[in-house]
């Protein structure tokens, strides 16, 4: 249990979400998915626990932002500059038409999810 943990019991449902990490010296890293506990990260020497670490769920959700903005991505993923790129795509005049019929609406509708 870590500080600001519900105190409803223990967590009855875990899950590996990420396969191991293994280092060439017998150690691994390995991350479980607490549910709205947060997660769990675990440094393994040759199977035995060493250390741990709890991450609360609302540091989770930062550190996830902030990898993401890293990687040049909004909240959902895409690239920060799709948004730019769905823009000039929609008003451009192109002579030979690369777009289908009722692509420009979608864009635009794509174009209005990106900005809410």
């Amino acid at each position: 249990m870590y500080i600001g943990q519900d105190d409803h019991g223990p967590v009855g449902r875990r899950s590996a979400s990420l396969a191991p990490f293994v280092f060439g010296n017998g150690y691994s890293l390995i991350g479980f998915d607490l549910g709205n506990g947060g997660v769990k990260l675990e440094l393994r020497h040759q199977g035995e626990p060493s250390a741990a670490i709890l991450l609360p769920s609302e540091e989770v959700r930062n550190l996830g932002k902030w990898l993401l903005r890293t990687l040049g991505q909004d909240e959902r993923g895409l690239p920060v500059e799709l948004s730019g790129i769905l823009e000039r795509l929609s008003k451009a005049k192109i002579k030979t038409p690369i777009l289908e019929r009722g692509d420009k609406k979608r864009i635009k509708e794509a174009l209005q999810t990106l900005r809410s």
